[in-house]
């Protein structure tokens, strides 16, 4: 009986005489926790050294998709071991772990606010373009999850809303609106769940709309369901008139949803009576305007108009008396004409007789001396 032959690897040193550096804390403290996209995103920039690379560049060479090489790039910028901007950092482990502060993507030193926080204080509020891009880093994060019940039962309701497990960056994102912009751990799962449901389930839709409660002081299960009413309600008059209206599914812009919430939820107005002014609209104009369209609807409502049966009985109304004014403004201008031309003649009679009563005294006086030949 013939021994099994054993295979045996070993390294082509061909590849090696191009070789590139990888800090020792990837494999020590991020293999486990990385995922494929972020080590492949990794790999990249310290193969390519100094070199400067785009994101749209980027995730076309590792094939992903632009929104996943941002999370992944913003995963080892909160490790510290990237920076945005430059690439002098991409290459080595940096001096301190902590980024320098005038990194954009990086958590900030915020020990005054902690201590704000333990006195009861309110933290001083940053201009709101500068906090939009403030992020804890990923291990400071942990810390706060394992000291505090509630960012964990957010972090998890967050997950069984998405239906998957969070990656690095979305733990920072959530950790950070609840912690640094003060967002209540309770109103986090139903912002998600609100972005989810209109189709924009994006972390970077959801980190701006939370940011943005924030500032409305959305601090509870209250104002926050109000707040997701009301939202849902104009999404839906948009949404109903632009179907009535024919309009090719887009995202409405701030005057349109403003138009639609008065006209459908505020004024009560039906759609076909909408629909009507519409028609009026491209009539007049040509083109959709909804200033004009408003307009239209305002008098309507004004006169207590909501439905098109009532619009079209007043609009009928307005075209009798429109009519009914036209023929006596006629009639008028025809009276008109007729007493000028009868002053005319007056005046022209009158005239004619002063002239006979002079020719009448000159032939009286004897000194009318005319030479008719002439």
């Amino acid at each position: 009986m013939s021994e099994k032959k054993k295979t045996e690897y070993s390294i082509r040193m061909g590849s090696w005489r191009s070789v590139f550096a990888v800090p020792s804390c990837v494999v020590d403290e991020h293999m486990k926790l990385a995922g494929a996209a972020q080590l492949k995103t990794l790999l990249y920039l310290l193969r390519h050294g100094e070199e400067g690379v785009t994101l749209d560049a980027l995730a076309f060479a590792i094939g992903q998709k632009p929104s996943d090489t941002r999370d992944a790039l913003d995963y080892w910028i909160n490790c510290g071991l990237l920076s945005e901007g430059g690439t002098q950092e991409t290459s080595a482990v940096p001096d301190k772990p902590d980024a320098a502060p005038d990194e954009p993507e990086t958590a900030p030193a915020v020990p005054e606010a902690e201590i704000k926080n333990a006195l009861g204080q309110t933290p001083e509020k940053k201009p709101s373009v500068a906090r939009e891009r403030i992020r804890y880093q990923f291990d400071e994060c942990m810390r706060y999850v394992a000291e505090d019940e509630q960012l964990r039962n957010m972090l998890t309701a967050v997950e069984a809303t998405l239906g998957k497990q969070l990656t690095h960056t979305e733990v920072t994102c959530f950790v950070t609106l609840a912690k640094w912009h003060g967002l209540p751990c309770t109103v986090i799962p139903m912002l998600v769940q609100y972005c989810r449901s209109i189709g924009k389930p994006g972390m970077s839709y959801i980190e701006a709309t939370g940011i943005g409660w924030a500032a409305e002081e959305i601090d509870n299960f209250e104002k926050a369901e109000k707040k997701i009413s009301v939202l849902t309600a104009k999404r839906k008059a948009w949404n109903t008139v632009r179907s009535a209206l024919e309009i090719p599914e887009r995202k409405a812009t701030d005057s349109e949803l403003k138009y639609c919430d008065l006209w459908i939820n505020a004024q009560r107005m039906e759609v076909e009576l909408v629909r009507h002014a519409y028609d009026k609209c491209i009539n007049k104009n040509g083109k959709l305007s909804f200033a004009y369209m408003n307009g239209i609807l305002k008098r309507y409502y004004e006169q207590g108009i909501t439905d098109l049966t009532s619009a079209l009985k007043l609009d009928e109304q307005n075209r009798e008396a429109m009519e009914a004014r036209r023929q006596a403004r006629d009639g008028a201008s025809s009276r008109n004409a007729k007493q000028n031309l009868y002053a005319e003649t007056s005046a022209t009679d009158d005239i004619e007789a002063i002239l006979d009563a002079e020719w009448a005294k000159e032939l009286a006086s004897g000194s009318g001396d005319y030479n008719y030949d002439d």
